[in-house]
């Protein structure tokens, strides 16, 4: 069997306000200090160390696939919701053999992508079966920078 929960290092939340998502995280669950990342009209996201795991809040704004923007539909006020694990794999050969491995298993993929030179990444819907989704994230070295670009980075 492929390992599927090794090298888990974020927990990812959805909200409809990054910035008091990241004042909130800060203020009473003491992270890092958040940078803020924007991908054009699609989404923003806040980027926190909490010792060695990252912590990313998801504000969706132009969501295609609404794997975010459905986490957090039909909230009133302010929406905060733990959304997925990101976990780490080391090569595009490990990711194809998780994927496999959940597909075999009857999990299905959510969605997937590449953001070249950065990183390529797998969700898998585990949600009814972990109430969440698992993130699969293989970092190149763009990905790496993005993330080194984090105070208290392990990168």
């Amino acid at each position: 069997m492929v390992p599927q929960l090794a090298n888990v290092f974020q927990l990812a939340y959805v909200t409809n306000d990054v910035a008091k998502a990241a004042d909130l995280f800060r203020t009473r669950f003491a992270t890092g200090p958040f940078t803020q990342i924007e991908f054009g009209d699609i989404m923003t996201i806040g980027l926190a160390f909490a010792g060695r795991t990252m912590i990313e809040v998801i504000q969706p704004i132009n969501d295609a696939t609404g794997i975010y923007s459905g986490w957090i539909a039909g909230i009133d006020g302010f929406a905060l919701r733990q959304h997925h694990y990101g976990i780490l794999v080391d090569s595009v050969e490990e990711l194809a053999a998780i994927r496999a491995a959940h597909v075999e298993s009857g999990t299905p993929v959510a969605t997937e992508g590449s953001m070249p030179g950065s990183l390529d990444f797998l969700y898998v819907d585990t949600v009814p079966l972990l109430g969440h989704y698992l993130e699969y994230v293989r970092l190149d070295e763009g990905g790496k920078e993005m993330f080194r670009s984090v105070e208290g980075s392990i990168f």
